[in-house]
């Protein structure tokens, strides 16, 4: 379990970072700075904000299945309501703690990937063609830049 100070540090770091991009008083090397941190909060700010809103919503729908005398349908609503409730629970859980963990310094910097045809001939020289086409769809895909660098050997 996910302690819920932490997810509440991660819903007023992306809403304090959203009113500083939105100020416009930031230098240049700033702004890019605080502009990839708050693209990266933005990809778990809606799980982190159902996984805080979890326990309220529980808890009113526990109200609704313990109250005496209630409409037996309300109460099954309620009753499959707070099951999809908790498997929608364990998904916000495992996005955020993939968020959580230390980040690794090398994913933000550039990669060099030499694809060359070996011993097989026309065979191998086909399978690097489509080893490069995967690659280049992979990086459309993620929105990066390719490069292409030829080296001639003499």
């Amino acid at each position: 379990m996910i302690p819920v100070e932490k997810v509440q540090l991660i819903v007023k770091t992306y809403s304090r970072l959203e009113k500083e991009l939105a100020s416009g008083n930031i230098d240049k090397d700033e702004f890019i700075k605080k502009s990839k941190e708050y693209s990266s909060i933005g990809e778990v700010i809606n799980e982190a904000k159902g996984y805080i809103n979890f326990e309220k919503e529980k808890n009113e729908l526990e109200k609704i299945i313990n109250e005496k005398g209630g409409d037996e349908e309300m109460i099954k609503l309620a009753e499959n309501e707070l099951s999809q409730l908790q498997q929608i629970k364990t998904t916000y859980e495992q996005k955020l703690k993939i968020y959580l963990l230390p980040k690794d310094e090398a994913d933000g910097k550039n990669a060099i990937l030499e694809i060359r045809a070996g011993t097989g001939g026309l065979e191998a020289t086909l399978f690097v063609a489509d080893l490069y086409k995967m690659y280049e769809k992979v990086c459309l895909k993620k929105k990066g830049n390719m490069e292409i660098i030829i080296l001639a050997e003499l």
